[in-house]
């Protein structure tokens, strides 16, 4: 085992994938807008559907772990437990009083390594946790604005995020909504403790310095070469954490040349709710040497950035007048393949399969074989036309997140190309 993505498509050795968990469990017509919901799931079948994808990915001979399996074991150790469920009521201050986040972290911390990750998953209201302890404070009971004590991790199924290997280091994840800035404290307990990683030679590039305070989400972040990485700059991904992890790699690693592609989140506008683009892996993704799926309709309202080595430690930053030209010169690529969301069909087609089926999101087991929901038919259509082998995976409840295939799995190990 080691710590190691040079690529997006190098062969898969070892990944962390997690099934959406009891958080989903919350989720009602009146609430998936603030649990990050598209519609409500059926917490049965998304489970049964998540089985099947992990053994997709296993049967291709790659090792899976389970995020909530990692996060039992590194809670199983009392330090670690008790460390970690200070910094979780913590991500709480903003919305209970003090006495409420004393009554909360004492009860967290006599659960059972178990049943406390089943507690994280599934939230805690406050009627709930005063049920359970009468000590809920009064301030926080009249309160009918915030219903949550323990707000629920009702997003864990997209794993790609609160974490990203980059070369031979982590970029560790500052999440932008409530219901995932738990996930980072959760992933550097398990790398720093887990017995399967802590003895394990890596560098930390973002997230371990009380100065990386700055968003940054691991949808946003591409590993094209050893030389080379893609990253997204919006509200997920701030400008600062992205100078900030460009020199660390490019001074401590071999990072040569970053892309940042500044784009905006539709979904989180109040005119256009549709979501196209929460991440740069929801629009363009890597699939082989020489080609990339893209969602062609997002094209004029991305700003590419090349961000290269300046004098005296700063960094040179340059506008590109073309995405995928800017990619083939950073790439020494003599031709690029394009494959199309919704391929040849109607610009319908390809609306409806972005967004209806995160068709501009897959994930490769190698180069030139790439998982996608099988929901988009003309995407798959067009890659097999275009000579990439698909593994169609059922997600008829896991796409209602709102991610695919890449969303839902956090690589650890590829193989060179």
């Amino acid at each position: 085992m080691k710590i190691q993505v040079n690529s997006e498509i190098g062969k898969l050795r070892a990944v962390i994938m997690q099934p959406p968990g009891k958080g989903i469990e919350r989720c009602t017509p009146l609430n998936i807008g603030s649990l990050a919901w598209d519609s409500v799931p059926s917490p049965h079948k998304a489970a049964e559907e998540h089985k099947k994808w992990v053994a997709a990915v296993e049967s291709f001979g790659a090792k899976v772990y389970l995020f909530e399996d990692l996060l039992r074991k590194v809670l199983s150790i009392s330090t670690v437990k008790k460390d970690l469920v200070s910094q979780i009521v913590q991500t709480e201050h903003q919305f209970i009083t003090t006495q409420t986040m004393e009554v909360l972290e004492e009860y967290l911390l006599d659960l059972s390594a178990s049943k406390l990750v089943d507690q994280l998953f599934f939230g805690m209201t406050k009627e709930e946790l005063n049920k359970a302890t009468g000590e809920v404070s009064l301030v926080d009971l009249v309160d009918n604005k915030n219903e949550w004590c323990l707000f629920p991790m009702s997003n864990v199924l997209y794993s790609r995020d609160p974490a990203a290997i980059l070369g031979n280091g982590i970029v560790y994840g500052n999440m932008f909504n409530r219901d995932r800035i738990k996930e980072p404290y959760c992933i550097q307990a398990i790398f720093k403790n887990h017995p399967d990683f802590k003895k394990l030679s890596f560098k930390t590039w973002y997230g371990e310095s009380p100065d990386d305070t700055t968003p940054v989400e691991g949808g946003n972040v591409h590993c094209y070469s050893r030389n080379v990485f893609i990253i997204g700059i919006n509200e997920r991904t701030h400008p600062v954490s992205i100078e900030k992890i460009a020199q660390r790699t490019m001074a401590d690693g071999e990072i040569t040349d970053v892309l940042a592609l500044m784009f905006e989140n539709p979904r989180l506008s109040s005119t256009d709710s549709i979501g196209l683009s929460v991440h740069v892996d929801m629009f363009l993704n890597m699939i082989d040497h020489d080609a990339f799926l893209f969602f062609p309709y997002i094209e004029k309202k991305i700003t590419v950035l090349h961000i290269t080595r300046g004098k005296q430690g700063h960094l040179r930053v340059k506008r590109e007048s073309s995405l995928f030209g800017a990619i083939k010169k950073v790439l020494n690529l003599d031709g690029i393949r394009i494959i199309k969301v919704g391929g040849d069909e109607s610009e319908a087609v390809a609306f409806a399969e972005q967004r209806a089926g995160s068709g501009g999101n897959t994930f490769n087991l190698e180069p030139g074989k790439v998982c996608i929901w099988d929901r988009n038919i003309a995407t798959i259509k067009a890659l097999e036309k275009g000579g990439i082998d698909v593994v169609a995976v059922e997600a008829d409840e896991l796409v209602k997140g709102g991610g695919g295939p890449r969303c839902s799995t956090m690589p650890l190990w590829r193989d060179d190309i």
